[in-house]
């Protein structure tokens, strides 16, 4: 097996990684890419930590998905289309919202919070040029995977509300993908915000 050096194609600078992942991240230049066939320039955001988050930090990869969501037809008994609802203002059957896909690898319950979590309140935060020493989790969810697990993420969350969603006929056009970096530390629970 050859084993080829990594560098970054903004600086030329060797990038020195010890975990298998997606993203290379340049601490010369600040500047995020991903391996897809050859090295591709990303456009990312770091979250930023409030400064009172207790505990050992770590950023969590996150597709920050840009939809516009169309319905065209819907047909529920018990109930109503309670979060679609909520995204879509003033009685609108379209509009734009985010949907946050984990980009790392989680079991499927801790996939599923944190997404509809996420997705239902996005997350507002300062954001910062690098990582400051903290490590990350790799990244593990293309950005194409991200698109397509959007449409399971917006079910989902119409899914758990009261009411039988008898027949949904949508369409939801993905307008723009952006890699966030969102800042969580440990807990006895798990992970958690640290926003």
């Amino acid at each position: 097996m050859r084993v080829i050096q990594v560098k970054c194609p903004q600086c030329n600078s060797p990038i020195q990684q010890k975990q298998k992942d997606k993203i290379f991240f340049c601490t010369q230049c600040n500047t995020v890419h991903v391996r897809n066939g050859g090295i591709e320039k990303l456009d990312v955001e770091i979250g930023d930590y409030a400064t009172s988050a207790p505990g050992e930090r770590i950023y969590a990869p996150f597709w920050r998905v840009y939809a516009s969501f169309v319905v065209r037809s819907k047909s529920v008994e018990g109930g109503s289309l309670f979060k679609l609802s909520q995204w879509l203002k003033g009685g609108s059957d379209s509009g734009n919202m985010f949907i946050y896909i984990p980009a790392t690898e989680l079991d499927p319950a801790s996939f599923r919070r944190m997404a509809t979590s996420l997705t239902m309140n996005p997350p507002k935060y300062p954001t910062r040029l690098n990582f400051g020493n903290v490590s990350r989790l790799p990244a593990v969810i293309s950005k194409k995977e991200a698109s397509e697990l959007a449409d399971f993420v917006v079910v989902t969350i119409e899914a758990e509300q009261p009411g039988v969603l008898q027949r949904l006929d949508y369409t939801l056009t993905v307008n723009d993908t952006k890699l966030v970096y969102l800042p969580f530390v440990k807990t006895p629970q798990g992970m958690a915000p640290a926003l």
